[in-house]
């Protein structure tokens, strides 16, 4: 009874570890033409990781960008809340009069735009903007800086001491290449970001306007006057273009906030 259990016991422990002791069954070679075998496969590629076949005749680009295109460059430049918050603290704190206007696009250069554009009217009380620019609030800033701490005080030492009543503005945001260059391929225009503001001349409330135009060598307090608008604008825009620098800015003051390294500014 005993070596009959023990015999059946022997025959369930050895079948299975017989049929997995037999030597694995090798596949039938592959007799079809080379042509006609699929191409082969690294094993640690996935199916999603093989790269798709190449159009008959077309040839590999090297180097080539995929992905979406970058944002506009007025999107990049939209101030946040925080810093749109505190440029309108400036402007109140200035007594600037504005309106905030609905963001602008262009159709046609996808790159022009202003995200928060305001519309200034009077860049200090009392000293009007003639042309009421649609610009961003970092321009309208530096323009009332400018106007408060320099233009003011050297209007008061004109003969007379005259009471600065007015710019007389040209552009503001317009989308546009720069001019005057005189590059084969002109760049876009701070104008087209809301980053620059044209000044063509000034008024006071006595005597006639003072108009932008060359005057070197006139030698009166109209040419000084002049000069010290050029020369202080720098100190608040990183870009002052005007009589002297090309034929295209003899009549106006260029004044714009070109970002540039180390916050080099072109005064000329």
């Amino acid at each position: 009874m005993i070596g009959r259990a023990l015999l059946a016991a022997a025959v369930l422990t050895c079948g299975p570890l017989a049929a997995q002791e037999r030597p694995p069954v090798s596949p039938a070679p592959d007799l079809s033409p080379p042509e006609a075998r699929p191409l082969s496969r690294p094993a640690d590629q996935t199916e999603a990781e093989v790269p798709p076949e190449q159009a008959e005749g077309e040839e590999a680009v090297s180097g080539t960008v995929f992905g979406p295109p970058p944002p506009p460059v007025w999107y990049s430049q939209a101030e946040d809340d925080g810093k749109f918050a505190a440029c309108r603290l400036a402007l109140s704190l200035l007594g600037t009069v504005y309106t905030t206007e609905p963001s602008v696009t262009d159709p046609e250069n996808r790159d022009c735009g202003m995200a928060r554009p305001i519309r200034v009217t009077q860049i200090l009380p009392g000293v009007e903007l003639t042309g009421q620019p649609l610009m961003r609030c970092g321009t309208a800033r530096a323009l009332g800086f400018w106007t408060r701490d320099f233009l003011r005080p050297a209007a008061a030492l004109m003969p007379g001491a005259p009471r600065l009543t007015g710019l007389e503005t040209g552009s503001g945001y317009t989308c546009r290449d720069r001019v005057g260059t005189g590059e084969a391929q002109p760049r876009p225009s701070e104008h087209g970001n809301g980053n620059a503001i044209d000044v063509m001349g000034f008024r006071f409330d006595a005597g006639e306007p003072l108009s932008i135009q060359p005057r070197t060598g006139d030698g009166d307090l109209s040419e000084a006057f002049q000069r010290t608008a050029q020369g202080t604008a720098c100190l608040l825009f990183t870009t002052v273009l005007g009589p002297g620098s090309n034929a295209a800015h003899a009549d106006h003051l260029h004044l714009d906030l070109a970002a540039r390294n180390s916050d080099w500014r072109l005064c000329e």
